[in-house]
């Protein structure tokens, strides 16, 4: 695979994500709709040339994009959430 260069807006949603959040509270997170959140993966599955969100999650684990949850600022995900 190779390198993919991430906005500041895109790597914050990452982020939020990998720690549990769902859409509607990483939209409210960022300050931005749930339609922009599903924009914004759907831009990032398109430029990784993968159909789903679990394809996703792995291909950004592989380019180590994505944090392990217990090394991002110590913070707890919420319960309940969906991941990348």
């Amino acid at each position: 695979m190779s390198q993919l260069r991430l906005s500041p807006r895109e790597a914050a949603l990452i982020d939020l994500l990998a720690r549990g959040h769902t859409d509607a509270t990483a939209a409210r997170e960022l300050g931005i709709s749930q339609r922009s959140v599903s924009n914004m993966m759907r831009s990032l599955m398109d430029r990784l040339h993968v159909d789903n969100r679990f394809q996703l999650g792995a291909a950004l684990g592989a380019l180590n994009i994505v944090a392990s949850p217990d090394r991002v600022d110590g913070a707890e995900a919420p319960a309940g959430g969906e991941s990348v």
